[in-house]
């Protein structure tokens, strides 16, 4: 049995994108997920964020939920954020091994900085301000026209 991840025996159109693209893909994009392994096994949870100062992504969540928890104890992370045309013609995705944490003071200037503050997914009636800092960023993009 072929192992699924092995890379296709035909050429195809999908490229590995270089870490500077992969940052102006953050930049235009606003909701991403993040994967965290709990007790009950992988979590994989929708968050809105923006991509601020120092190749940072911030984000709010409810003060009492998984991903608040994370940030006080400085967690270890994934997060990845992807777009598709509706007929596949365009593709990427981008995926970024860090950690999640409450802002400190050089987080709280830039976060002050942003043009436009994340959303929490949903709306919440109050929310924290977190920071995720990658360790690692990987990009892939499929261009079929």
């Amino acid at each position: 049995m072929p192992n699924v991840l092995d890379e296709p025996a035909e050429p195809s159109n999908m490229r590995i994108l270089p870490e500077s693209e992969c940052y102006k893909l953050l930049a235009v994009s606003t909701v991403g997920r993040i994967g965290f392994v709990a007790p009950a096994g992988i979590q994989i949870l929708p968050l809105g964020f923006r991509l601020g100062d120092g190749r940072r992504l911030f984000m709010r969540t409810s003060p009492d939920g998984a991903v608040a928890r994370l940030a006080r104890v400085d967690a270890a992370v994934g997060f990845e954020v992807d777009y598709h045309a509706t007929d596949f013609g365009i593709a990427w995705s981008v995926l970024m091994h860090g950690t999640v944490s409450l802002l400190d003071s050089a987080a709280t200037e830039a976060y002050a900085k942003l043009r436009l503050q994340p959303v929490p997914w949903p709306a919440l009636p109050s929310s924290v301000a977190i920071q995720f800092v990658p360790q690692t960023i990987s990009g892939r993009g499929l261009h079929r026209h």
